[in-house]
């Protein structure tokens, strides 16, 4: 809504200024119109209403558990998930798509408490991550063969779930993720459906951040670094290869490369507390020192990029990584080397040098404007 906000009155800007004719601006707005990617408030309600109802199956029948036959209850769960399918296959000849999809949702919802229930109610001892992964399975699974977006959604959200909760009973990497993750981004490329690729970044992402934690001697956060500076490379150097193979991914591919990165580095730097000597160190607070200066310099970097190829997503996360990396560093390094006036000294050398070069890069790009405000 908000993009379609502010095309619509740069339309008209354009049009004022003689840049544009009234039938493309026209053409233009009949394509805006065509598109099916808007979130309707109907559709909002149905998605919150097949979540609510799923939770209402498990809610009344784990209250009227021990009052009902093991056959009931099997009719009972089998009968509800089947019936949102039902009621998804009447919905979607009628061009009802929205409600369709919350109807499949309100299954996987149902179906995922049929896996919990029914192994409560037979006995079966097992992993609870496996149950997890059984539900998120099936729901990948209903995503693909109906097309639904909403489906794959829940089960990428699914399968970071069951990797946290792996995670959190095991200790250990879990590399099994990456198959599942695989199949999940696959899935959502076959679907054309681009958010769900965003959200199989962020899953991937949230699965990375913390692997450093988990292998060789549990404080290998440079690897993670290393990895976030390949997949920004991939972003950034392969960019034009990817955009013709995959369409135009080679932005949020930077974004989310750098986004691996600075979480990488400000973990080594700030929270693992055995990767670099203490402050009381005789080279402490110059291991520190190097690895700031590294990183404000990449993110430097990573501003200039954004710049240059007007990247907002890279823009906006080397921003919040300047800014949680000057803040960190001065509460770390108060009353060891730094005081307040040199601290801020150094942080507003820094960036007057940040605004003069993103002011000389806004000229280059922009060399027939006049003046720069």
């Amino acid at each position: 809504m908000l993009y379609r906000l502010r095309l619509e009155r740069d339309l008209k800007r354009w049009q004022e200024k003689g840049l544009l004719s009234e039938a493309t601006a026209a053409a233009i707005r009949a394509e805006l119109a065509g598109a099916h990617w808007s979130i309707s408030a109907a559709g909002a309600f149905a998605i919150l209403g097949a979540i609510l109802f799923g939770f209402a199956v498990m809610s009344f029948v784990a209250a009227n558990w021990d009052g009902m036959s093991k056959l009931l209850r099997l009719l009972l769960l089998v009968g509800a998930m089947w019936a949102c399918y039902g009621a998804a296959a009447y919905l979607l000849p009628r061009n009802l798509g929205r409600f369709a999809h919350a109807a499949i949702l309100g299954g996987i919802a149902v179906y995922g408490a049929s896996i919990m229930l029914v192994a409560q109610m037979y006995h079966m001892e097992g992993s609870p991550p496996d149950a997890v992964l059984l539900w998120a399975l099936g729901g990948l699974a209903a995503a693909y063969l109906v097309r639904s977006e909403a489906a794959l959604g829940a089960s990428i959200v699914l399968i970071t779930t069951w990797s946290l909760y792996e995670r959190m009973l095991s200790e250990t990497a879990h590399w099994s993720f990456l198959a599942v993750w695989a199949l999940a981004a696959a899935c959502a490329y076959l679907l054309r459906w681009r958010p769900g690729l965003h959200l199989a970044a962020v899953s991937l992402v949230i699965w990375l951040v913390p692997l450093g934690a988990l292998i060789l001697d549990n404080h290998a956060h440079w690897v993670v670094a290393m990895i976030g500076l390949a997949i920004a490379a991939a972003g950034s150097l392969g960019g034009r290869e990817l955009d013709q193979r995959l369409g135009p991914v080679s932005s949020a591919v930077f974004a989310y490369g750098l986004a691996v990165t600075v979480a990488a580095l400000f973990t080594l730097q700030f929270i693992d507390e055995r990767a670099i000597p203490s402050l009381r160190a005789p080279n402490g607070i110059a291991v520190l020192l190097l690895l700031a200066v590294l990183t404000l310099g990449l993110l430097l970097a990573a501003m200039a990029w954004g710049i240059h190829t007007d990247n907002s997503g890279a823009m906006w996360i080397a921003y919040a990584g300047f800014a949680a990396e000057i803040f960190t560093l001065y509460v770390k390094t108060f009353g060891t080397l730094l005081n307040t006036s040199l601290f801020f000294l150094v942080a507003a050398i820094i960036v007057s040098g940040l605004a003069w070069l993103a002011l000389r890069l806004h000229r280059r790009a922009q060399p027939a404007v006049g003046g720069v405000t």
